[in-house]
């Protein structure tokens, strides 16, 4: 038996218990996702490797998320017809092969959003193929009416929820942004976390900016995506994040709760315009409490250079593009961002 003395110093050396870590969430989201397109059949613009490569320098940040969430931007289908007048300038059709599908589950998507200007671009069969290669692959969707996704993830539930332009009647439209409103306190009635990803804002080099007014892109409605995003804030969303235009827009805080108005392009192989900002990305990393406490959030930056694969840059533009968009369009709420991308508010 110990003598007392020899006990005591030993008890007073041992190190304290150490408390249990608290439980946390970390989620990942993504712009716009096209892995290619075989349409139109005389010049499909498919990667030559069959899509292995695209996410090779995106891969770790993506596997390393509890949640990974992008937006679907083309359906996977070999069938379907579609009635647009695609003349590879100002209209474009995309469908990609269905076994693509197979990249977003080895990269770790988790939930898409199947609702936006391009998902039924070959009808109903593409669409309804889209929704069960990616039920197959035991990736969530959302975006229609009454369609949100839950999950539970060290004992805090998430809830991701998707919106878009009313392209159909079923798509869960940001225009009305009251019903949007109390789309959100459903979700957040069952969830601890709360993300809404919504596709709105103009397109083209008047999409730079994040105006508080009404976007319209040729004559179709893009939204009020400021008045969207702070009612979404208001009705329970933790995140708030956007992909309408194809470049990455400013972020701000507001109540507390961190806004992306657009992540933009992501993997986009094929006819897209990557010139300037339209060539620049991120992953958005957010980790938060049960209580939906932001806890830490980073932009990971990276370029898209053609033909439409993320690539590391180590000058680091898309950081800098952050920047300067979100002092200028939210000088009462921009967000600091670090070279290192680590977003916080600023005291």
């Amino acid at each position: 038996m110990l003598a007392p003395v020899l006990l005591a110093a030993l008890l007073s050396a041992a190190p304290a218990a150490r408390s249990a870590p608290p439980e946390t969430v970390t989620i990942a989201a993504v712009g716009h996702i096209v892995m290619g397109t075989s349409y139109p059949p005389t010049a499909p613009a498919l990667p030559p490797d069959g899509g292995v490569t695209l996410f090779d320098a995106t891969r770790d940040v993506l596997r390393s998320a509890d949640v990974t969430f992008g937006n679907r931007a083309a359906p996977l289908s070999d069938r379907g017809e579609t009635k647009k007048k695609v003349d590879g300038v100002t209209c474009f059709a995309f469908r990609t092969p269905p076994a693509y599908g197979a990249w977003l589950k080895d990269v770790g998507f988790d939930v898409v959003q199947a609702a936006n200007n391009h998902i039924f671009d070959f009808g109903p069969d593409a669409y309804e193929d889209t929704l069960k290669t990616l039920d197959a692959l035991g990736i969530g969707h959302t975006g229609r009416k009454d369609e949100a996704w839950y999950t539970t993830v060290h004992g805090i539930r998430v809830g991701v929820v998707g919106f878009t332009q009313p392209y159909h009647d079923f798509f869960e439209s940001h225009h009305d942004i009251e019903a949007a409103a109390e789309v959100i306190k459903k979700v957040k009635a069952r969830a601890d976390v709360v993300v809404v990803g919504f596709h709105g804002g103009t397109e083209g080099p008047q999409s730079l900016h994040t105006p508080r007014t009404r976007e319209v892109l040729g004559t179709e409605d893009r939204g009020e995506v400021v008045k969207f995003a702070r009612a979404a804030v208001d009705a329970g969303a933790d995140l708030v994040v956007g992909y309408g235009p194809h470049l990455p827009r400013a972020m701000e805080f507001y109540k507390g709760k961190l806004i992306d108005y657009s992540l933009g392009n992501f993997v986009t192989y094929g006819p897209f315009n990557l010139k300037g900002p339209n060539g620049l990305t991120l992953i958005l990393v957010a980790k938060f409490d049960k209580q939906g406490t932001l806890l830490e959030a980073k932009a990971v930056p990276f370029v898209v250079p053609k033909p439409g694969i993320p690539v590391v840059d180590p000058a680091n533009p898309t950081l800098e593009h952050l920047r300067k968009l979100s002092r200028e369009d939210f000088p009462e709420s921009y967000p600091n961002i670090d070279d290192q991308g680590v977003v916080t508010p600023r005291k």
